[in-house]
């Protein structure tokens, strides 16, 4: 055998010259299938690592940057943006223009349950953070504890928001909230119908009253009797105002029926229309009584089209 053909086992035909160049087309073909394959198969790894960290070009100097939170919302105050920072990075020289700066401080603002959606990029002027910023609906509090959820019952540690109106939900066990609770998602139907009802009336405030929201007068959400477990004869669910006015508001929301109270629209326009003409939900501050009850059926007009 010779060194030709010692690794052809069986007769070995020469090929023409038009075979050969068949064959080589052949080769080449595959060569270049297999090439673009690699190419796309390599930029969808590039994709995914990029859709969290993002890197611009730039001169890699490890000099220290500040960090820019882009879109931050409005309805977040000082405490927030000072606890994100923070959380980026322990000390200035976390920011420093690194090779891994980008994927550091995204990880560590994976923790925080206040973000969701984390990209990070980095510039030769900043670090740039955007996310989605969870906006808390309730507050619950527990002898020295207290928390927030956000509209889709994700529980969020307590920093102080400011202004921003945030109505305590009262009557559920807080207790069984802990700091490992935090990020995660409460499974309670009170929770649940509580911050409907909250989202509801934020949205009539948009509409109706954007610039005096109703919402800054109320204090508190009470589920103690949420779906009659106490007395079944009383309202499931009760506003206090600020001044201590009771707000009747009964059944949670699509269940009046069941309970022969007011439609929840209904509820809506007595509710809003008694604080249009009124000024205020703060009977008691305004010598005008001391409750406003919701779940009387009642004619009335609607003060939008939907709710």
């Amino acid at each position: 055998m010779t060194k030709k053909n010692k690794f052809w086992f069986g007769p070995q035909k020469e090929l023409t010259k038009t075979e050969k160049k068949q064959r080589f087309a052949a080769i080449r073909t595959t060569a270049i299938i297999f090439a673009f394959i690699a190419i796309f198969v390599a930029a969808g790894l590039c994709f995914i690592f990029l859709d969290r960290y993002v890197k611009g070009n730039l001169d890699l100097n490890e000099k220290t940057v500040p960090i820019q939170l882009v879109d931050f919302p409005g309805w977040a105050g000082t405490e927030l943006k000072q606890k994100i920072i923070s959380t980026a990075g322990k000390s200035p020289d976390d920011f420093r223009l690194t090779e891994d700066a980008a994927m550091k401080i995204g990880e560590n603002l994976a923790i925080l349950a206040w973000l969701c959606d984390v990209k990070v990029q980095v510039s030769s002027k900043a670090i740039i953070v955007s996310a989605k910023y969870r906006k808390p609906v309730g507050l619950i509090k527990d002898h020295d504890q207290q928390f927030y959820v956000d509209s889709e019952l994700i529980v969020l540690d307590y920093v102080p928001m400011g202004k921003m109106p945030i109505v305590e939900i009262t009557g559920v066990p807080g207790h069984l909230l802990t700091w490992r609770t935090v990020g995660t998602k409460w499974q309670r139907d009170d929770v649940a119908a509580a911050v409907e009802l909250l989202a509801l009336l934020e949205r009539m405030d948009s509409e109706i009253v954007p610039n005096k929201p109703l919402l800054a007068e109320i204090k508190s959400i009470d589920m103690s009797n949420f779906d009659g477990r106490r007395i079944a004869s009383q309202p499931h669910i009760v506003f206090y105002a600020r001044d201590g006015t009771e707000i009747k508001w009964g059944a949670k929301k699509g269940q009046w029926q069941r309970h022969l109270e007011a439609k929840d629209e209904e509820k809506l326009t007595l509710l809003y229309n008694t604080y249009q003409e009124l000024g205020t939900v703060q009977l008691r501050a305004a010598q005008k009584g001391s409750f406003i009850d919701l779940t009387q059926p009642q004619t009335l007009s609607l003060p939008i089209d939907r709710y």
